[in-house]
């Protein structure tokens, strides 16, 4: 997933990016798995010094879902979706999260949801979770930076 900036101050990317809420983890996994951030087209590190008007490019890398949750399909209640937020009316009587006592969970059919349309990012990011006997809307992050940024 790619996100572009103009800088606005002479300052290193990794203060800059800091300030766009791209977290020191999320620089790690650009630079050990497969992203890559680009100063005006041009790969550069973390440390680089930017001129006001520089374009910085970061492309994410794709997040592996969890393997220890359980992908179930399940037709879910979307609200809205777009290719960062997913918004869903959570029903009644449905956990959240898995627990000991729960594995029929909305973030197992979030998950399900996610494998069976192929999206890049299979990892589950839960913004606003409710509890079992509540109903109502869940917001999901469809990746870690747009986690991040609601965070």
């Amino acid at each position: 997933m790619r996100f572009e900036f103009t800088a606005d101050e002479h300052v290193k990317v990794k203060t800059f990016l800091k300030k766009h809420e791209v977290s020191k983890g999320l620089l790690a996994k650009i630079k050990f798995r497969g992203g890559a951030i680009l100063v005006n087209g041009q790969t550069q590190n973390a440390t680089y010094l930017l001129d006001i008007g520089d374009k910085i490019t970061i492309d994410i890398p794709a997040e592996e879902g969890f393997e220890t949750l359980e992908a179930i399909e399940r037709p879910l209640d979307i609200l809205y979706e777009d290719d960062h937020f997913l918004v869903l009316n959570k029903p009644y009587g449905v956990a959240s999260i898995p627990s000991v006592n729960h594995s029929n969970t909305i973030a197992n059919f979030i998950k399900g949801y996610y494998v069976k349309r192929n999206y890049e990012n299979q990892q589950v990011h839960i913004v606003t979770r409710l509890d079992r006997d509540t109903s109502g809307l869940m917001l999901f992050a469809k990746h870690g930076y747009a986690h991040a940024r609601l965070d």
